[in-house]
């Protein structure tokens, strides 16, 4: 589904996937789960495009939902990919970012591995770098659900790549639940930071994109986790 111009969203089973399509590049925002790779390439097949088309790869952070077919994809179209230091070092490893209640966090350390992609063919971004995408696409560094998370903003099309920094649940945007946040406190004033943007589109990575609320509605949102 396109969300914006030339911005399609993919529900890809687990998690959201968002692809740019501004040739001659093509940007990939997270990859989802191990083995969506297909159903990616499908997506960019309906598009018109050949898998060496995809010209970069984005990533919020390293968990499994996020980079779980990243190796795979990288392998498949030689995408150049792009990721937060810490993120790097966690891909290349295979390992999911520590965030999760003690006792599931253990079982995710020792027996879940993604494919790694070597920390060498990782490009590194940081926060305030704009890449070239979609008018200038800023990279805002929004640690709290996980201390390696990245967002992406568009001033350009309005449209606010928030990976887990945020969701929509029973239909508001809201934050990442507790349970499940590294540093609550950094996540609130990440979220802060993002809404301040007051975003036409919040393309977030579970969930459906928001592209109905209001102006009004998100400074609602910001005074109140000012208040928390």
């Amino acid at each position: 589904m396109e969300i914006a111009p030339n911005i399609h969203w993919l529900d890809a089973g687990g998690s959201n996937v968002y692809l740019v399509v501004e040739p001659p590049n093509i940007v990939l925002i997270d990859t989802g789960m191990p083995r969506k790779q297909q159903a990616i390439l499908g997506l960019l097949s309906q598009l018109g495009h050949q898998p060496h088309d995809l010209s970069h790869i984005l990533v919020t952070h390293a968990d499994m939902d996020h980079v779980g077919s990243l190796a795979a994809l990288h392998q498949a179209t030689g995408a150049k990919i792009w990721v937060g230091a810490d993120s790097a070092t966690l891909i290349d490893r295979g390992k999911s970012p520590k965030h999760m209640p003690a006792v599931v966090q253990w079982i995710i350390d020792t027996f879940m591995k993604y494919g790694a992609v070597p920390q060498g063919q990782l490009s590194v971004f940081n926060d305030g770098d704009t890449l070239p995408f979609l008018g200038g696409l800023q990279v805002i560094a929004t640690p709290g659900h996980t201390l390696d998370h990245f967002s992406f903003y568009s001033p350009a099309t309005g449209v606010l790549f928030v990976g887990d920094a945020m969701n929509t649940r029973d239909g508001r945007i809201q934050l990442t639940p507790p349970r499940i946040t590294a540093d609550k406190t950094a996540a609130r004033h990440s979220a802060i930071r993002l809404l301040e943007h007051a975003p036409t589109v919040i393309a977030c990575g579970h969930g459906t994109p928001s592209s109905t609320h209001t102006a009004e509605e998100l400074m609602q949102l910001v005074n109140r986790l000012r208040q928390e």
